[in-house]
């Protein structure tokens, strides 16, 4: 590359990574409020909130970099038009291509980057995002005992208080013990209580001042309730379904979005096996023997075709199932090259809406590189739906928007090139 093709490598960086922190930023917060319910009030380490974001970041990174690649080269490339720097170049002689030539360049070293992420750093991600994600959901809320309303997360037991001051002393307490599960076995009601949290043993103390426990007796199929009064009585709660309990990361290490290509074409090849097994299992079981057909009794082979199509069906079902699996597998597979292709694709979208619009900065380049994201966005979610849903093919499924993009690529490269030799003229 000549001097002045150095300088537009260089001058795409600057507003790509920036463009490229702002999307990043956007698909975070994104993220953060479509689980904001999930992460809120469960009293969650500082610590597993920032592992979990930096995961959810990674699996980001190939959405974000085709959008920062059409909004940099955009922009970059409508400054130069808008002060003629463009009609220069072409006054020279030299064609609107020799201006794609290093932003081209450029593009293709982010597609790879992309495809590498998806293909190594992503699964890894994925596997423990969806772990801890998991994990945060399966974990109760933190303990939060309001007045006047029942507190019955704690398995067993059952708390109400009727007001509580800012040091943590409760007034007019009512525990309801059902841990033995044959009902309400103990009632506890105390004029006033302490409660504090056990970190070691992973317990919630409960000190109860001058009250009452109504426990009931059986004996000889007779019941009572033995009352019993105290100045001051400890209760100890089991708090282990309150702690956050990390799982094997194996545990969804056969999800498709935690697998690479190598894993991802390994497990096509077993499930293409699988569904031939099932197919051969349909044929068998269609085979009727000559002699059956000609039996004379109708009841015996009546019986046995009700048990022959109840096994087709199963069969069905089984091939059914393998088939939508078989697409997941096809839809991760493609997505890892799709959204590296897609970076390049969207560096000459956006370099031509560029050199047509002639305008720079933030304004009608964020405009038009978020309607056209969109609607590569819209075709291919759409594509993809419809292929786990085994409407279409794949590679039809997922390349569609992209060839799509690409066909539009190639008309506006045509509009740009044009107008810069009309203006010449």
């Amino acid at each position: 590359m000549n001097i002045f093709q150095t300088f537009i490598f260089k001058s795409f960086l600057r507003p790509f990574f920036l463009t490229f922190s702002i999307v990043m930023l956007i698909l975070l917060m994104q993220f953060l409020w479509k689980y904001i319910d999930d992460l809120i009030g469960k009293g969650l380490d500082f610590i597993i909130v920032l592992e979990l974001l930096f995961y959810s970041t990674i699996t980001l990174i190939p959405i974000a970099l085709p959008l920062s690649v059409l909004l940099a080269s955009m922009m970059l490339v409508g400054g130069l038009a808008e002060r003629s720097e463009i009609t220069a170049i072409n006054s020279l002689g030299q064609p609107y291509i020799y201006i794609l030539k290093p932003l081209l360049i450029c593009s293709i070293i982010i597609g790879a980057t992309s495809f590498l992420i998806s293909n190594y750093s992503i699964p890894y991600a994925n596997l423990k995002a969806t772990t801890l994600m998991y994990d945060i959901m399966k974990k109760k809320l933190s303990i939060n005992i309001k007045e006047k309303v029942f507190f019955s997360d704690i398995e067993g037991y059952s708390i109400r208080i009727e007001k509580k001051d800012q040091n943590g002393l409760m007034e007019d307490i009512i525990i309801y013990d059902y841990s033995e599960k044959k009902g309400v076995n103990r009632i506890f009601i105390a004029n006033n209580a302490n409660i504090s949290i056990n970190e070691i043993n992973n317990e919630l103390n409960i000190q109860l001042f001058d009250g009452e426990i109504f426990n009931e007796k059986k004996e000889n199929r007779h019941s009572y309730i033995l009352k019993t009064r105290f100045d001051q009585y400890n209760l100890n709660l089991d708090l282990t379904s309150f702690r956050m309990e990390r799982s094997e990361a194996n545990r969804f290490n056969n999800k498709a979005k935690a697998l690479n290509i190598k894993k991802l074409k390994i497990g096509l090849d077993s499930l293409d096996i699988q569904q031939k097994k099932y197919m051969h299992e349909i044929l068998y079981k269609l085979q009727i023997d000559i002699d059956e057909r000609y039996t004379d009794n109708k009841t015996i082979l009546k019986h046995k075709n009700k048990l022959q199509i109840n096994d087709l069906k199963k069969i069905e079902r089984k091939m059914n199932f393998n088939t939508l699996k078989i697409n997941k597998f096809s839809v991760e597979l493609q997505r890892k090259y799709t959204l590296a292709v897609a970076c390049i694709i969207m560096l000459i979208i956006g370099s031509s809406f560029g050199a047509i619009i002639q305008k720079s900065g933030f304004g009608l380049p964020v405009i038009f590189s978020i309607i056209l994201f969109l609607l590569y966005h819209i075709i291919s979610i759409t594509g993809e739906k419809m292929v786990k849903k085994n409407v279409l093919d794949p590679t039809i499924g997922m390349w569609g928007s992209t060839i799509i993009m690409i066909i539009i690529g190639i008309l506006l490269v045509i509009i740009a090139n044009n107008k810069k030799i009309n203006q010449l003229k």
